[in-house]
């Protein structure tokens, strides 16, 4: 350490623990003191680097074990788990690979312990391995063939490998043998509630017709045990079942009546069942996607509580962005006639939250985003000013440094959408137009954001119902259509539209093509679009 400090080895701030670690080891190599480094030496350096969030950290690690007999060190179990920990964290498959073959190299070179099974169990879990459940499984049942007991850990890492894969019915299978095996008296494979939450998770994935119910079973059955109790990740996972089904017409009354049970549950005094800002956003996304009546009345009601809990002191239910944004998009997407008012009047209430600097969110581009989506849906006249006035207020924050609040490709071309469905007199239509027209330039000179076929498809719609017929109308539509060539955006729905806005230019056009050019329509797939 002093070496380093006098500057023989210079540090930078930035430097990793890892690394300030391996240059003392290298300092114990090159002194002429009788100090060598041992096993425990490697070791520590090597659980650095699987501690460690930087990239390349396997590679580091295992390129510092490979030199440990350099230092006249052989690797022990420690030295291996560890490197395989930092393998745990990487993406790439070819890591699976060489993880599986030093395991084998364990095998013939150190005792291996259920920790090392439970590393190795680890990284099939997180990889991206489709089979990675199986193999996992296939660790857990060789355990006892090495004389290893498998324990609630064994078990749980193959049922969140399970539930990572959406394989439900394995995931609960193992949750059965664990219920089992504690009914007979192994207390090691007791399910712990990290057991049961990653149940209803893989339920969640599944997308089963039944997935909601099942998953109720399952937390009724930690209900009823004495050696688990429910917490707010169970809730929490229950709630996420619910707002991934597509099959329940009473999807967001029931998470609020998860959200209510959790609310009692903590009034009564069990801290461990606290909704927090995630348990409330999942309830008003399950509104937002909801078609029960009264869904968005619902969302906003919970959000309202949300800002009362918190002034009473409970921190974990700031009223966050997304919060906000559920709630904006329960009216956005409900059919009421007071959508619109209700949208803007959220979204004012989050800009005065910024300017307070209140710990309620304040407004992004996808709250932003579907307050247009709400005007778009309306049928009262003004579409285009509120927009307008929607899109300045998105360019204001973020010109004033709030870059989440950037018009966004979505932003655009939900406007364009709003104005191609104004109605109202030529005044509306004229500026529904300029709108949609400013809109569609702002996308074609964007060095950013690559206008989608959708956006060609609406300004044709604008077109066609703002424009009236003759050489301006044919002169807009032939430049929309010959810049989508160029972009290769001519979808069947761009051609369809097109012909519809200027049937003489289209005719011209596309008499000269008996099948498409492939460059019109290269860039359609993947071009980066979400409907909202």
């Amino acid at each position: 350490i002093s070496g380093i400090e006098s500057g023989e080895e210079a540090l930078s701030s930035n430097v990793i623990p890892a690394e300030r670690a391996e240059m003392l080891l290298r300092k114990m190599k090159e002194t002429q003191l009788n100090v060598h480094p041992v096993a425990q030496t490697f070791n520590i350096i090597l659980d650095c680097w699987a501690k460690s969030e930087t990239k390349g950290a396997a590679e580091r690690a295992l390129k510092l074990m490979r030199e440990m007999p350099d230092y006249g060190v052989a690797p022990d179990e420690c030295s291996y788990n560890s490197v395989l920990h930092a393998m745990t964290k990487e993406t790439n498959p070819k890591w699976v690979v060489i993880a599986e073959d030093m395991f084998q190299e364990m095998k013939e070179k150190v005792s291996i312990s259920d920790i090392t099974y439970h590393v190795m169990m680890n990284i099939y879990c997180k990889s991206s391995d489709s089979d990675g459940a199986r193999k996992a499984e296939e660790l857990l049942r060789n355990m006892e063939k090495e004389k290893l007991h498998p324990s609630q850990i064994s078990y749980n890492i193959c049922i969140d490998a399970c539930a990572r894969r959406g394989d439900h019915r394995k995931a609960e299978s193992l949750l059965q043998e664990m219920l089992s095996l504690s009914d007979k008296g192994n207390a090691k494979c007791r399910p712990t509630i990290h057991s049961f939450a990653s149940v209803v998770n893989a339920l969640a994935k599944s997308g089963d017709v039944d997935a909601v119910a099942r998953a109720k079973e399952v937390v009724c059955k930690v209900e009823e045990l004495e050696y688990v109790s429910p917490n707010s990740i169970l809730y929490n996972s229950l709630i996420d079942c619910i707002v991934k089904s597509r099959h329940n017409d009473n999807a967001s009354s029931e998470a609020e009546e998860i959200l209510l049970r959790m609310e009692q549950n903590h009034r009564a005094g069990n801290s461990n069942v606290r909704p927090n800002s995630y348990t409330y956003s999942m309830v008003m996304t399950c509104c937002a996607r909801s078609k029960d009546p009264g869904s968005a009345e619902r969302a906003e009601r919970i959000l309202m509580n949300m800002e009362s809990l918190y002034a009473e002191g409970l921190s974990d239910a700031a009223a966050n962005g997304r919060c906000y944004s559920a709630a904006i998009s329960a009216w956005a997407r409900s059919h009421s006639p007071n959508a619109v008012e209700r949208t803007f009047a959220l979204i004012d209430r989050m800009e005065k939250n910024g300017r307070d600097a209140s710990p309620h969110g304040k407004p992004n581009a996808h709250c932003y985003n579907a307050c247009i989506h709400a005007i778009a849906k309306s049928q009262k006249s003004g579409k285009a000013k509120k927009c307008r006035d929607v899109l300045q207020r998105m360019i204001a924050a973020r010109d004033g440094g709030f870059r989440e609040s950037a018009p966004s490709l979505i932003t655009y071309s939900t406007i364009i959408n709003a104005c191609a469905f104004t109605h109202g007199d030529e005044e509306d239509q004229k500026e529904a137009f300029d709108l949609a027209r400013t809109c569609f330039q702002t996308l074609l000179e964007s060095s950013e954001i690559e206008p989608c076929a959708s956006c060609f498809t609406n300004f044709f719609h604008v077109i066609t119902r703002h424009l009236k017929h003759g050489a301006i109308r044919d002169q807009f539509a032939e430049a929309v259509f010959l810049e989508g060539c160029k972009r290769g955006k001519i979808s069947k729905q761009v051609l369809h539209n097109f012909r519809k806005a200027s049937p003489s230019v289209a005719n011209r056009i596309l008499s000269e093509h008996r099948i498409l050019p492939e460059e019109w329509q290269n860039k359609i797939k993947n071009d980066g679009y979400k409907s909202y």
